[in-house]
């Protein structure tokens, strides 16, 4: 009887003394994996762009070095391109009835392009003058939280943000409202102000290719 009391004493005693270690090592283990597993999230950025653009002017379209688009800014993150004149901003793309233009918008790695037509025709290339236009303005939005304008990668288009800043009662075409929305939820840094400079003409050369290489070619085009 008294060795049953000594056994049984024993038992209770191990598992006293047992089961709060066993308790303490798996809450380390998985502490660890926990800790292992864990990946910060980038924090919210906007990434603000300013081109000085009237040594270009007056023509018909504009050609900016953006180095800022990467590849990964390409097809990861949505855009936002401004006009600046001196007085307000306009979004691109737009139509200017007042002026008799619409402007369209074309990015792609590390270059942005815009193009000006006439809104008589959309064919017809629209001169625009020097004292219209002074500044292009881009926004770059990084947002890691995909709950704010979802997931740019798997939706790549304009519509994802376009509905968020409509939804929160944003004028997507107010270039100080957007700014003034972002800095409320993102950290805005501002990459500077540059003088986009006139493109230099290449020389051109007569290259002889067969027809089949050049049928061979992909053309992408951005919007």
């Amino acid at each position: 009887m008294h060795l049953l009391t000594i056994i049984w004493t024993l038992i209770c005693a191990a598992v006293i003394i047992g089961y709060p270690l066993y308790l303490l090592n798996k809450s380390v283990s998985l502490t660890k994996i926990l800790q292992d597993d864990y990946k910060p999230m980038a924090p919210n950025t906007v990434e603000l762009l300013s081109f000085d653009i009237r040594e270009q002017l007056p023509s018909w379209s504009l050609s900016i070095e953006a180095p800022h688009i990467t590849e990964e800014v390409l097809h990861k993150n949505p855009i936002l391109f401004y006009l600046e004149s001196e007085d307000t901003c306009f979004k691109l793309p737009l139509n200017n009835a007042a002026m008799g233009y619409k402007a369209s918008v074309y990015k792609n790695v590390g270059k942005v392009y815009v193009t000006f037509k006439s809104l008589k025709d959309g064919v017809s290339h629209f001169h625009i003058p020097t004292y219209h236009l002074k500044n292009l303005k881009i926004l770059i939005i990084k947002f890691s939280d995909e709950r704010i304008y979802g997931n740019w990668g798997a939706s790549p288009n304009n519509y994802t943000i376009h509905k968020s800043l409509e939804k929160a009662g944003i004028n997507i075409h107010d270039f100080e409202d957007v700014l003034g929305h972002l800095s409320n939820i993102a950290s805005i840094d501002f990459k500077g102000h540059y003088v986009a400079k006139m493109p230099q003409r290449k020389k051109v050369r007569t290259v002889t290719r067969p027809m089949e290489q050049i049928n061979k070619e992909r053309l992408f085009a951005t919007t």
